[in-house]
């Protein structure tokens, strides 16, 4: 291992030609966000990733594969999910109102309901019976 003041051989040397400093492309594992670190740079919670990709909210991205069973994006794939994602918590569903045209439907017919009277004479025949019985 070298020192701390010998640089350290780089995994991808620049090419003949161009800038030391130039930045080179993010290749390999680098371009690569698990949820641990999409959590992190959303600034969420891991667990709050994964709902997400439970319920399949809208603005987040389908993982692009598997690693070591887990989800993985793309560097690529992410670019402007911060701007997508609305911070905060969902809130309430908004409430449901019906289309105009449905609200205008007329209903077919009312529901059937037994006169009173007939009910607690009915109630009161069967208490007489039941009665009689014991």
């Amino acid at each position: 291992m070298p020192g701390p003041n010998v640089p350290s051989a780089s995994p991808n040397p620049p090419r003949a030609g161009t800038d030391a400093t130039a930045e080179l492309p993010s290749t390999g594992l680098d371009d690569l966000y698990d949820i641990a670190r999409l959590a992190d740079r959303l600034g969420v919670e891991h667990a709050t990733v994964r709902v997400w990709l439970s319920r399949r909210v809208p603005w987040l991205p389908q993982p692009d594969g598997r690693l070591n069973g887990g989800a993985v994006w793309r560097a690529s794939t992410l670019e402007g999910i911060e701007e997508r994602r609305a911070p905060g918590r969902p809130g309430r569903k908004p409430k449901f109102v019906p289309d105009v045209a449905a609200a205008d439907v007329p209903r077919t017919n009312p529901v059937p309901t037994a006169p009173t009277a007939v009910v607690v004479a009915a109630a009161r025949a069967e208490r007489e019976a039941a009665s009689r019985r014991d």
